[in-house]
């Protein structure tokens, strides 16, 4: 097998095993650009610390889900923050917001490159009458 046999060998493996089709943007099943690329998520990799609920709020028994869109940078931090569904409470709209800063995501990426995208994260408020008491609690 000559060199130039076996580099061809490894391009049409490896346009294989990412499953790369014949495009306007392929020659030969040789992808030219990653758009086309599987998408691989963000993941989630600070602490996983919930929400801190605002206490006038849980004092209230208020609850609620907060949906933000997050734009989630190349290095995995939140650049933008926005409340895409309001969970009817404007304090737990704005914890929400002001706690989404401190997440910190592995990046997502395609074609083996980071790459910035928006996501929706819900931010679940539960009532604090639907938590259950502490063990420590009496």
């Amino acid at each position: 097998m000559t060199p130039t046999s076996r580099s061809c060998l490894a391009v049409a493996l490896a346009a294989t095993l990412v499953g790369c089709a014949d495009t306007s943007r392929a020659v030969g099943g040789l992808q030219l650009g990653v758009e086309d690329a599987p998408l691989r998520p963000p993941t989630r990799i600070d602490d996983g610390q919930p929400f801190e609920f605002p206490p006038q709020a849980w004092q209230e028994g208020v609850g609620g889900t907060t949906v933000l869109k997050l734009l989630i940078s190349r290095q995995g931090t939140v650049d933008s923050a926005m409340v895409l569904e309001s969970s009817g409470h404007p304090s737990l709209d704005s914890a929400a917001l002001a706690q989404a800063s401190a997440l910190r995501f592995e990046p997502a990426a395609q074609g083996g490159d980071p790459v910035q995208v928006w996501g929706r994260l819900p931010v679940i408020f539960p009532r604090s009458d639907e938590t259950e008491p502490d063990a420590d609690s009496p």
